[in-house]
């Protein structure tokens, strides 16, 4: 039994790793948050900041979460702090970047803590003001060079907070009407004149915290404090998920028109609906995907293309941050059989009409008397003739078998004839008298 543990061991390792493999490779990517804040990005408050921050509440926790902050850091500390080499790389790793600051640097310019302790009914005076306005200044240029510091490393989206009034209205306590009255006076100038004028930049988007917390300061803000209960920071989270949200990028859809759909013998133009931010758009016949259109595909110039056959065709969009391909099917190109050129026919002869043709003479023709002159004329050539019919014209070739014996019959050949005849009969005449001398010398 002890032999076989190692073995056991080995197969539960083995089914282990392929097991962890599997659900690896199924679960969804995360998206790599970086939080930038003070005290409310820390979680202060909490019992488990690491849990209940806004940060980690962000798409219901399906991210993962760097959380760069620290309770009572203003502008000026958060700055110096990112600066730092040791952040470079969560910097340039976030996918998403959310900004939360500027409330310490408020508190300090009007010394909140002094106010809350005397408990006495606040008074702006001229000195505090221009406390705030130089805190405010400060604000706005260490925000200009953060943003510029975070796109050094990376073009993330970035999610900036406006800073909410934590006290609620109150007209029954002089001293906690007083405190909201000052709130509302800081965080107007901050998020009117710096808050919102850096989320027009590029890439900047504006979470409006202010708005979420007004009137729900019982529910969001820990009694007593100034920073956000458990539902305060899910608030704050939601601002941002949904933000996100409209960030991804819409599903790409290729929108289809046909210049026809009646059967037609002409070609059928195809139109592409209006797409922003196109990079390609290429045509292909039957049914492709992506990949078919790495290194091949047809441009489609403004938007459209002509097809003059029937079938599948693909197109192809690709746009700066995604690309897709749809399939249409045209049907109704009628082909058109090429046209068979008509036999010539020739026209019959038209007849010469009746009154036009020659007439001819019906019955026997009436005797002409000859002339003298005629008579004459008549005898001369009976002369000639005769003459010529004394000259033997040669004899017309005989053809035979396809071939032409020649012109050369003359006597000469008859006479050849007939001597090889006297030679035959020469020849037998001696064999005759050569056979009766033998006879008689045979007597003897």
């Amino acid at each position: 039994m002890i032999k076989k543990l190692p073995f056991l061991f080995a197969i539960i390792l083995l089914l282990n790793v392929v097991c962890s493999s599997f659900v690896a490779a199924n679960e969804p990517e995360k998206l790599n948050i970086l939080s930038l804040g003070d005290s409310i990005t820390f979680g202060y408050g909490l019992e488990e900041p690491t849990k209940n921050a806004f940060p980690y509440l962000i798409a219901n926790g399906a991210s993962e979460v760097e959380n760069i902050s620290f309770p009572g850091w203003t502008s000026t500390e958060l700055l110096t702090e990112i600066r730092k080499e040791e952040y470079t790389p969560q910097l340039q790793q976030a996918d998403v970047i959310t900004l939360y600051i500027g409330a310490n640097d408020l508190m300090q310019a009007v010394e909140l803590t002094e106010i809350l302790h005397s408990q006495q009914p606040v008074m702006l005076t001229e000195e505090i003001q221009v406390q705030i306005g130089l805190a405010t200044q400060a604000l706005a240029e260490n925000l200009k060079e953060t943003i510029k510091h975070i796109r050094t490393n990376t073009e993330a989206p970035i999610l900036i907070y406006s800073i909410y009034n934590p006290f609620a209205v109150n007209t029954e306590n002089a001293f906690a009407g007083s405190l909201h009255m000052m709130g509302e006076q800081i965080t107007t100038i901050v998020n009117s004149n710096v808050i919102s004028q850096a989320a027009l930049l590029p890439g900047i988007y504006y979470l409006d915290a202010y708005s979420a917390f007004a009137g729900k300061q019982a529910a969001y803000v820990i009694p007593g404090d100034i920073h956000p209960t458990v539902a305060g920071h899910q608030a704050l989270a939601q601002l941002a998920t949904t933000k996100i949200v409209e960030l991804q990028p819409k599903e790409l859809i290729i929108e289809l028109t046909l210049s026809t759909e009646a059967e037609t013998t002409e070609p059928v133009v195809v139109t592409i609906g209006e797409i922003a931010d196109v990079e390609k758009m290429k045509w292909l016949p039957v049914e492709k995907g992506t990949v078919d259109f790495a290194n091949a595909g047809n441009d489609i110039n403004e938007n459209k293309f002509e097809v003059s056959e029937n079938g599948k065709y693909t197109i192809y969009v690709k746009t700066t941050n995604q690309e897709a391909v749809t399939t249409i099917e045209i049907k109704n190109i009628k082909t058109v059989p090429d046209k068979e050129e008509e036999p010539v026919v020739e026209e019959p002869p038209t007849e010469q009409p009746e009154e036009n043709k020659p007439t001819t003479p019906v019955g026997k023709p009436e005797p002409v008397e000859p002339t003298p002159e005629k008579v004459g004329q008549e005898e001369q050539e009976q002369v000639k003739a005769e003459e010529t019919s004394k000259v033997e014209k040669p004899a017309k070739p005989i053809v035979k078998s396809g071939h032409t014996l020649p012109n050369t019959a003359t006597s000469i050949y008859s006479f050849l004839i007939t001597g090889l005849c006297l030679i035959v009969v020469g020849s037998g005449v001696l064999m005759i008298q050569w056979k009766r001398k033998t006879k008689v010398s045979n007597t003897l």
